[in-house]
């Protein structure tokens, strides 16, 4: 069976263990998540959230998944060693999730973690997008030494066709290095 023969929900990217998803709640309506967001809520085993995140949201998490309010730099924290420690976990944010990508980026970069962004259905990602690329002047750790440059590259990828000919977007990715500088 090749890829083209495989339905959309089929051809949703894997959520790894020990990496993360930031999942935007977007506007609170659960009909506006997409289907990446769903199933990062769905399959991870630790969902970790902002207090203000609406409780139909938050029932996409069903037992046995850990869930845990925090404030937004705890939350990274927690994340961060959830993932260290070879957890599946989903970071669910209120509202756009591309205000915190670069302080997540950067974060789970640090700690070679892998990292997406599971967008809601209504923020814009078309194919007109560009692509973004982030230099952060900040020490990253290099071999034994702490200096160097992380490069995040922000880019979205090509959207997919459904099984029913709809045109979808897939989820962010991003690519992260840290750069002897």
């Amino acid at each position: 069976m090749s890829v083209q023969d495989l339905s959309f929900e089929e051809r949703l990217p894997e959520l790894a263990y020990g990496s993360v998803w930031l999942v935007s709640a977007g506007d609170g309506d659960p009909t506006h998540l997409s289907r990446s967001a769903i199933q990062a809520l769905g399959t991870a085993d630790a969902v970790i959230h902002d207090p203000a995140v609406p409780p139909r949201i938050l029932d996409f998490v069903k037992p046995p998944r850990y869930r845990e309010a925090a404030s937004p730099s705890a939350a990274i924290k927690r994340s961060t060693k959830l993932a260290l420690d070879g957890w599946r976990v989903a970071y669910l944010v209120e509202g756009d999730a591309m205000v915190r990508a670069v302080e997540c980026a950067t974060n789970f970069a640090e700690h070679n973690i892998p990292f997406r962004i599971a967008p809601t259905s209504e923020e814009p990602l078309t194919g007109k997008m560009p692509i973004g690329l982030l230099l952060v002047r900040k020490a990253a750790q290099v071999g034994s030494a702490k200096t160097g440059t992380l490069v995040v590259l922000i880019a979205p990828p090509l959207s997919e066709t459904t099984s029913n000919g709809e045109r979808r977007q897939a989820a962010l990715s991003f690519s992260m290095s840290g750069l002897a500088g």
